[in-house]
C-alpha cells in the first residue's frame, strides 16, 4: 500500500475530540487573551496556548466549538489554521516557503498558464470520458477554470506593475512569475501564510489557488469549482514523497474525490474556502478587533481600573492644568500602595474615547515622554518596574494604558505646586491619608 494512503486509514481513524462547551472560558491576561478548558489553557498540538491579542479571534473559536462540540483532528476550521499558526508558522516553518519551489513547478496553474500541452493532455486523456457522462462536471470545470486563470492574470499585472512597471503579465516568463508569487507570498501575515499551508494541504491543489483565495483574486466558489479540474486526474499523483509523510505531522488528511459524488466534493471544499476567509477577517479588521484596553472600557470603572478624560487638558477652562495631571498622578500612586490596577488616558468616566489628542501633543513618543517625565520627578526614579504604559487607537483616538504593579515599599506623590501626600485606593476611588493613618497602612501593607 503506498505510503499516502497508510497515512490516509491512519487518520480517518482519530475521532474528533468531544468538547464539553461548558467547560470553555475565555480569561483576559495583562496583555493577551487566552482560550481555558476545564481550568487549564487550551493547547494546540504543538503545546501552544490558545492565546491572542485580540479577544474576537478566540470569541470567533470558542463560538464553533460551541456550535459544534468537537475539535476535528483531521480537517480545516478556524482551530486548526490558529493552530498552525501557533505550532509552525510563529516557529519560522513554512511548509509552502521551505518547498516553493517544487509546489510551483508542480501547480495545475502554472501547468495551465505555461504548459499548454499539459492541460491539453489532462483534458483529452484523461478527463474527457469521465467529463463527457458528467456534463454538469464539465460545465463547472469550463467556467470556473476561465475565471481562475481571469483571476491569475490578475494577479500577474498587480504584481507585474508593482515592480516591473509597463512589462505585460503576458510577457512574463516562468522563471519571472515564480519570483513575483514568491515575493507576494512572503509578504502575506503570518495567519494568511498558515491558511495557505492548510488550504494546500486539504486540498492538494499547489500554492497558486489558496494564494489567490487568500488574497480575494477568485471566490471561494470559484476556488471550489476549480477542484474538480484538479482532482480529475488521479488526487495526490503531484504530491512530493517528502511532503506526503508531513501530513501525518499536521495531523489533517486530504480530501479526495469521489466520482460518483463530484458536487458533494466541491460542497464540502467551498465550506471550507468560507471557514477560512471567515477566520481571515478576524485578523484584518481592526477597527471590530477586541483587545485588552477595550475589553477594560466595557467592563466599567472598579477598585482596580479608573477612566481619565485628558492627562493635562482641562477641558472645561479649555487650558493647560497642572491639577488634571495630578489627578492621573494620585491615581497610579494610589494603585501602586494597593493592589495594582489600570489608569486608562483618553476615556470618559461613561467609557466613552475622547483620545490622548486632546493634550496637544505632536506625536505618541511626546506624549509618553511627557507621562513618564511626571511619573518620575512626583514618585522617583526606582518607580519604573512598576509601571507600564502602551497606546491603542480607537478610530483615530489614542487611549493610553498605565498598568500599575503594587510597589513592595510605600510610595509618596511628591508634584511641584501640590502637598506631599500617600494615595491608596478606597473602593472605586482614590483617597490621602494623614499621618497617623499612613503610618499605619504603611506597617500593615508594606514589610519595612
Amino acid at each position: 500500500m503506498a505510503k499516502i494512503e497508510v497515512i490516509f486509514k491512519k487518520l480517518t481513524m482519530i475521532k474528533p475530540m468531544k468538547i464539553d462547551a461548558g467547560k470553555l472560558d475565555l480569561v483576559m491576561r495583562d496583555e493577551d487573551f487566552v482560550i481555558y478548558y476545564d481550568g487549564s489553557p487550551f493547547l494546540t498540538k504543538g503545546g501552544e496556548e490558545f492565546a491572542h491579542k485580540n479577544a474576537r479571534v478566540l470569541k470567533h473559536i470558542l463560538l464553533k466549538l460551541t456550535i459544534n462540540p468537537e475539535l476535528s483532528l483531521t480537517g480545516l476550521s478556524s482551530a486548526s489554521i490558529f493552530g498552525f499558526l501557533k505550532d509552525r508558522i510563529e516557529q519560522g516553518r513554512d511548509l509552502v516557503d521551505e518547498n516553493f519551489d517544487f509546489l510551483f513547478k508542480n501547480d495545475f496553474v502554472i501547468k495551465a498558464r505555461f504548459d499548454k500541452s499539459v492541460e491539453k493532455a489532462v483534458q483529452i486523456d484523461e478527463a474527457l470520458e469521465y467529463l463527457d457522462k458528467n456534463q454538469d462536471v464539465m460545465n463547472l470545470i469550463f467556467w470556473s477554470n476561465s475565471l481562475v486563470m481571469e483571476g491569475f492574470r490578475s494577479l500577474l499585472t498587480q504584481l507585474s506593475d508593482n515592480k516591473n512597471g509597463n512589462q505585460r503579465s503576458t510577457d512574463l516568463d516562468k522563471e519571472s512569475c515564480k519570483g513575483l508569487i514568491k515575493d507576494r507570498y512572503l509578504e502575506l501575515s503570518q495567519v494568511q501564510k498558515a491558511a495557505v499551508n492548510l488550504l494546500y494541504l486539504r486540498h492538494c491543489n499547489g500554492v497558486i489557488l489558496p494564494l489567490m483565495l487568500v488574497l480575494n483574486f477568485i471566490s471561494p466558489s470559484e476556488y471550489s469549482n476549480s477542484m474538480l479540474a484538479v482532482h480529475s486526474k488521479s488526487t495526490l499523483n503531484d504530491v512530493d514523497e517528502e511532503l506526503k509523510n508531513q501530513v501525518s505531522e499536521f495531523v489533517i488528511y486530504p480530501l479526495t474525490m469521489d466520482q460518483n459524488q463530484p458536487l458533494q466534493f466541491v460542497a464540502e471544499i467551498h465550506g471550507e474556502a468560507l471557514k477560512a476567509l471567515e477566520f481571515l477577517g478576524f485578523f484584518s479588521a481592526e477597527h471590530r478587533k477586541i483587545s485588552v484596553i477595550s475589553e477594560l472600557i466595557s467592563h466599567g470603572e472598579s477598585d482596580n481600573l479608573e477612566f481619565k478624560s485628558t492627562l493635562r487638558w482641562d477641558i472645561r477652562q479649555n487650558k493647560k492644568n497642572p491639577a488634571i495631571e495630578h489627578a492621573s498622578l494620585k491615581t497610579m500612586a494610589a494603585f501602586i500602595n494597593s493592589d495594582g490596577g489600570d489608569l486608562l488616558i483618553g476615556v470618559e468616566d461613561d467609557g466613552n474615547i475622547l483620545g490622548v489628542e486632546l493634550d496637544g501633543f505632536p506625536n505618541d513618543d511626546k506624549f509618553l515622554l511627557h507621562i513618564w517625565s511626571l511619573i518620575k520627578s512626583s514618585m522617583g526614579q526606582d518607580i519604573s518596574p512598576y509601571i507600564k504604559t502602551t497606546l491603542e487607537k480607537f478610530d483615530g483616538k489614542t487611549v493610553c494604558r498605565v498598568q500599575c504593579l503594587p510597589s513592595p515599599e510605600p510610595i509618596f506623590l511628591r508634584q511641584k505646586g501640590f502637598d506631599e501626600s500617600f494615595y491608596i485606593r478606597i473602593g472605586p476611588s482614590t483617597g490621602s491619608l494623614e499621618i497617623s493613618e499612613a503610618l499605619k497602612y504603611i506597617a500593615d501593607h508594606f514589610r519595612v
